[in-house]
């Protein structure tokens, strides 16, 4: 049996331009401000962070359909459950921040969310250490480059507070870890406002292709790590499994937001697994562009010329691949994030080819 190809909804996707639908906006008629409180209590958003610290403890507990482990290689099993605990508070807390919020209560909303988001922060940090940090800071570093490829007046006064975050961070990991991790998931909760303020028929084909384009990230992260992961590997990509399933328990059940969100942090996740490679060579950049070469090169073997679309897309991505390229030197960290992107991209294109 044919799968459907939308071509047109999956190209949004694909080349990451999911633009705002005419009722929507980056930034709310409140200003920034407003926006950000906004997303603090949002119920999508701070369920998935929720979700994303559970599937980390899920790596590390057994349970994830294809391996074992779970984003650090000695984590702290004996705390599993004590952080259990402490994500059921901070579901609490977001909860009753969400309640303060709609009773027009702005301050005791932001003190409910932020002290649900250090609940969140104390669970990972407890397990992981300074491990939670440093993934959550290659996640931030990774969306800010996705946000930067296509900024807007709007989107900007985001960015630079995301910015801000990373940056308030970085002097307190060394003096109080859990704060500067808090900072981060912030961050990232700021990340995904101008991916899911859309309508709920468009949030629904928005959210199919993202799960796609999770598996394809997955089956691209497995191809270039083989089957001897390293433990840290085996726990990063054990995590973006769980991410993955819990993103389409998400879509079954009809919140596509979420599922949208949590499947954007498995392509995230999985860029982890890959930058762990032993293998690769020591400049990242070089090994990325070696990625990227041959996910394009699988593309071109198996797309036909005369099917438009597909043949547009490969050479969009080119270009891309170009211009990440031509930034590597300068920005190599961005340069990785963009040709990452392409890699998938290209293993989509294989994927939809293959299926036609």
């Amino acid at each position: 049996m044919r799968k459907p190809r939308s071509y047109a909804l999956l190209a949004l996707l694909l080349v990451g331009s999911l633009a705002a639908c005419e009722d929507s906006s980056v930034v709310g008629p409140n200003g920034p401000e407003q926006t950000i409180l906004d997303l603090m209590v949002d119920p999508d958003l701070t369920d998935a962070i929720i979700a994303d610290v559970e599937a980390a403890l899920d790596g590390v507990v057994g349970g994830a359909p294809a391996a074992e482990g779970a984003l650090l290689a000695e984590p702290n099993t004996d705390a599993v459950d004590d952080a259990r605990a402490l994500l059921e508070q901070a579901r609490e807390k977001f909860r009753e921040a969400r309640q303060a919020w709609i009773r027009g209560d702005s301050e005791t909303a932001a003190t409910l969310a932020l002290e649900a988001r250090m609940l969140v922060a104390d669970a990972y940090v407890m397990v992981f250490g300074e491990e939670a940090y440093d993934r959550l800071l290659e996640r931030v570093d990774h969306l800010i480059s996705w946000l930067e490829e296509r900024v807007d007046g709007e989107t900007s006064e985001l960015l630079d507070r995301i910015r801000e975050l990373k940056a308030e961070a970085e002097p307190l990991k060394d003096t109080d870890l859990i704060a500067a991790t808090e900072r981060l998931i912030l961050a990232v909760q700021i990340a995904h406002r101008e991916r899911v303020h859309h309508r709920r028929q468009e949030m629904q084909r928005h959210a199919r292709h993202s799960l796609f384009m999770a598996d394809m990230a997955l089956q691209l992260a497995q191809d270039v790590a083989g089957q001897d992961l390293t433990p840290e590997q085996e726990h990063a990509f054990r995590h973006a499994l769980h991410l993955r399933n819990d993103a389409a328990l998400a879509l079954e059940a009809g919140r596509y937001r979420l599922s949208f969100v949590l499947s954007r942090g498995v392509v995230n996740v999985c860029l982890v697994v890959v930058m762990l490679e032993p293998d690769l060579p020591g400049d990242k950049v070089e090994a990325m562009i070696g990625i990227s070469n041959a996910a394009i090169a699988a593309a071109e073997d198996v797309v036909d010329p005369t099917d438009s679309f597909l043949a547009r897309l490969l050479e969009y991505i080119k270009v891309l691949q170009t211009r990440a390229i031509e930034i590597s030197d300068t920005m190599p960290r961005r340069a990785i994030h963009v040709l990452w992107h392409v890699s998938v991209t290209a293993y989509g294109i294989v994927e939809m080819a293959s299926t036609a």
